[in-house]
């Protein structure tokens, strides 16, 4: 399983979370608790992570964990699911939820991932608004007024958060590594004339094990740990993530997907366990057996992943298996094959069949 500092087999996990393969139904995220009598009292809670596409949540989700759990692409719109990462210090556990980005969506994919994200805001004991600090910083050294230096887009995300009515607030301003120090203090002074009760925290959860940027996620979790009550663990002390190595398995082969694909096909694109087994071998770790099934809505994205022989889908299998391999602990056969599904991401059945929808 995935344990606190390593990056072990989640084979523990499965054995704990037969249902983890229903989290990517649209649910309270409370719903998933555990409530094991026997685990010590301490803080914790769910804090929800928000954002525009790329502003850093996932990237910010694996630099707490110490490890890969949320899949990254600097691609916006890589995450499509609510992901639970549990962190685990000295008597505090604080269950994030990472969320798709918020934006405009177009589509019946794009609008079940929003609706999961603004689904996320119920029943949490806080949230953290993951933002982009380098665009409200530019917009203020190019002389823009505090109630200016968010678009549109950012106000909505504001917006969003005043109308949930979760009390406390932080806000993760994000990349300060692009910043300059003279850019950051007006940022914060004029993100406290919009949020007065928010707790604003610099960080840089790219950089993080950085010396010059090695402090801001340990604050942010300093102030996480005021925003969640006193309460018994809510999941095993040693347990990171609430999903299933199927999932997990599947967002590895879509991230080499998002990574080494151009324009429309990265969004038009799911991935299908359709089988997942385990062959003992005496004397040696176990053979893992995985077939994934790559679905796309056209022909010509067909193509394109496969490749002229061949060449692609093998160099999504390598990449993928690479990250797959430490995961499980175990050597993996893994075999992809693309189907075409025309208009799936406009289809609610598949999209039920996928987790996209309940």
């Amino acid at each position: 399983m995935f344990r606190e500092g390593t990056f072990d087999s989640l084979r523990s996990l499965l054995e704990r979370s037969a249902a983890a393969s229903g989290n990517r139904r649209r649910k309270s995220v409370r719903d998933s608790r555990i409530r094991p009598g026997y685990l010590p009292r301490m803080h914790a809670g769910f804090i929800t992570l928000i954002g525009r596409p790329n502003a850093g949540k996932s990237t910010l989700l694996n630099a707490v964990l110490g490890q890969k759990i949320s899949i990254i692409s600097a691609k916006p719109q890589t995450t499509r699911n609510r992901i639970l990462g549990i962190y685990n210090g000295e008597g505090v556990q604080i269950i994030m939820v990472d969320t798709p980005g918020l934006h405009q969506a177009k589509g019946r994919l794009n609008r079940a991932m929003v609706g999961v994200a603004t689904d996320s805001l119920q029943d949490v004991d806080a949230v953290c608004w993951v933002l982009d600090a380098s665009g409200p910083a530019h917009r203020i050294a190019s002389g823009s007024l505090p109630s200016k230096i968010l678009t549109k887009a950012e106000s909505r995300v504001l917006a969003l958060i005043e109308r949930s009515n979760v009390e406390k607030v932080s806000i993760a301003l994000n990349k300060i590594d692009l910043l300059s120090r003279n850019a950051l203090l007006p940022l914060i002074a004029a993100l406290s004339e919009r949020l007065p009760n928010a707790e604003i925290v610099p960080i840089s959860a790219l950089k993080n094990g950085s010396d010059k940027f090695s402090g801001g996620v340990d604050r942010l979790l300093t102030v996480w740990k005021g925003h969640i009550p006193e309460s018994p663990a809510l999941y095993p002390t040693d347990q990171v993530t609430d999903v299933s190595e199927r999932f997990v398995v599947s967002e590895l082969i879509r991230e080499k997907i998002f990574n080494l694909t151009r324009q429309e096909i990265p969004y038009a694109v799911a991935v299908e366990i359709e089988k997942f087994s385990e062959e003992a071998r005496e004397g040696k770790p176990p053979l893992f057996h995985i077939m994934a099934r790559i679905m796309v809505e056209r022909d010509s994205q067909k193509g394109i992943l496969i490749g002229k022989q061949g060449s692609s889908l093998k160099r999504i299998g390598t990449l993928a298996r690479k990250d797959i391999e430490p995961m499980l602990g175990a050597p993996v056969f893994l075999q992809l094959h693309v189907s075409v599904a025309p208009k799936w991401t406009e289809n609610p059945s598949l999209l039920r069949e996928l987790g996209y929808e309940s």
